[in-house]
């Protein structure tokens, strides 16, 4: 019986272009490597002999070599062997990211307990034979670990075989739910390996902890990186204990610390504050500064919670690592708004125009839309003028 962890999809050094703020967007890319110091210490806590990398552990096959170092200085604190395959991401082949000096040299002076499983041969340890199927290059027409089926596995007596693999499978999920499948690479046939001999296969690709076989696992990426889609779980590592000829035990262990969020919320009345009070309780248990949130806001507001919504908006912008705001509100001048831009005896020429945009705005038209945000903003011009000339 051995127990080793099963990670994958690290991909270091992604770029997150979403995250506009630079310093954020850094603290993002810091805390993916951060997280490998948290599987260091799942490894203790699991008493884990080996740790495996299904694919991905760089997010391109040109990683910067500030990356390089900063992720090879983690791993190899790491107090067990680390056995990696390169993925789509980060693919093998002759003049890869494995094979330039810098890495080779950061690797045999940093990271000695790394092994960048390059060959399709099995790795046989005391406890365990690993059969490693690594992606030679960034998209694979035949299946990578159509190898495994000629292996003669019963050479390796009584120590559990574990399959080492990144791509998608076929009775698993669709094409385009999988991270960067476009149609047929990388796709691996489940059904066509000798299931009766093989006793755990360990899959990257997918980025969220799922079971794919009766033996086949997606660890999915060790910290969240994305929205998730429903049912995913990523942010985990896979605590996997084997034996030769019986079912693995498989414990999700959390790893991830960043909090990718999503809301809907309907504003009603007193829209800006139950706009304060969601994303305070949404972030409330991460810690809102560890926390990215995707919010859809819709609803009837007036001009003046307009303005305060808008403030609390941007003030949540700067609170949390990133806010995406999808925005369907109405803007609904109340009967106060409308006469303070209507009937203004000292400004005619405001008035008519308001007057005009008020009409447009009744009449629904293809411009209503438009006529309620000229109305907004010529709102908020009158309040600005009129307090500075007071």
């Amino acid at each position: 019986m051995t127990t080793f962890i099963h990670t994958a999809d690290w991909q270091l050094g992604k770029p997150f272009a979403g995250v506009q703020d630079v310093a954020k967007r850094s603290r993002i890319q810091q805390e993916r490597i951060e997280c490998l110091r948290r599987i260091r210490d799942v490894v203790a806590n699991k008493s884990a002999r080996f740790v495996l990398v299904a694919g991905d552990l760089f997010d391109s096959p040109t990683p910067t070599k500030t990356v390089v170092a900063l992720a090879l200085g983690v791993i190899g604190e790491i107090p067990v062997p680390v056995y990696a395959i390169p993925g789509n991401h980060d693919h093998g082949g002759i003049g890869s990211l494995w094979e330039q000096p810098f890495f080779t040299s950061e690797h045999r002076t940093r990271a000695p307990n790394l092994h960048v499983l390059l060959d399709r041969q099995p790795v046989e340890r005391d406890d365990a034979v690993i059969i490693p199927c690594p992606l030679l290059r960034r998209q694979q027409t035949t299946d990578p670990t159509a190898w495994v089926r000629e292996l003669d596995l019963a050479a390796f007596g009584d120590r559990p075989r574990i399959l080492l693999a990144h791509g998608s499978v076929g009775t698993f999920g669709s094409q385009a739910d999988v991270e960067d499948s476009a149609g047929p690479p990388n796709v691996i046939d489940l059904d066509a390996l000798p299931a009766g001999q093989i006793d755990y296969i360990a899959l990257g690709d997918w980025h969220g902890f799922t079971q794919s076989g009766p033996k086949a696992w997606y660890s999915g990426t060790h910290e969240t990186d994305r929205f998730p889609k429903q049912g995913q779980q990523p942010g985990h590592v896979a605590c996997v204990t084997v034996s030769r000829g019986r079912s693995p035990a498989v414990e999700a262990v959390r790893t991830g610390r960043l909090a990718w969020l999503e809301a809907t919320l309907d504003l009603g009345d007193d829209g800006p504050q139950r706009c304060e009070d969601t994303l305070s309780g949404l972030t409330q248990a991460a810690g809102f500064d560890r926390c990215l949130v995707d919010l859809a806001i819709a609803g009837r507001v007036s001009l003046a919670a307009r303005r305060e919504l808008d403030r609390v908006l941007e003030a949540w912008s700067h609170r949390l690592l990133r806010l995406d705001v999808r925005d369907a509100v109405t803007l609904a001048p109340s009967p106060e708004e409308i006469r303070d831009l209507t009937e203004r005896a000292d400004d005619p020429i405001v008035s008519r125009v308001a007057a005009e945009l008020v009409n447009r705005i009744a009449a629904g038209g293809a411009d209503a839309d438009d006529a309620r945000e000229a109305v907004n903003i010529l709102h908020g011009l009158c309040r600005q003028f009129g307090e500075a000339s007071r």
